[in-house]
């Protein structure tokens, strides 16, 4: 039998059966679904922290406004996947495969090279404002 693409559509997007856990399977989705959101969302909040000591190197008033809403939306966003974890504790496996995994990893190494880059950062800020104070 022949199903037409309006089936497969409305069972990709409607369909809510994975949001069940009944068996191993199950369980692994949902643990790569929470640890996703997790790796996701502590790298949001930890990326802000790092974003913010930019502003001791950046003396303009309005750099710090635009580094504040930065700062609390990313904040706001890493707040968004750690409740995920306990609202939605799975997704389908499209989303988890194809969205939440990459979006983690590449989350985490971005916190990484701002962590790990940090002195050669604010060394840039630094030699930017020598720039714009010469003006």
């Amino acid at each position: 039998m022949i199903m037409d693409h309006a089936y497969y559509l409305d069972f990709l997007w409607n369909n809510h059966s994975w949001y069940k856990i009944e068996d191993f399977n199950d369980f692994v989705r949902a643990l790569l679904w929470c640890f996703a959101n997790l790796i996701t969302g502590l790298a949001y909040l930890a990326i802000p922290y790092e974003i913010w000591l930019w502003r001791k190197v950046l003396p303009f008033f309005s750099t710090n406004i635009v580094g504040l809403g930065f700062v609390m939306f990313i904040v706001a966003c890493g707040t968004h996947h750690l409740v995920d974890i306990i609202i939605m504790p799975t997704a389908p496996w499209w989303a988890i495969l194809w969205v939440n995994i990459p979006m983690a990893a590449v989350s985490f190494a971005t916190w990484v090279y701002i962590r790990v880059n940090r002195e050669m950062i604010m060394k840039i800020l630094e030699s930017i404002v020598v720039l714009i104070e010469k003006k």
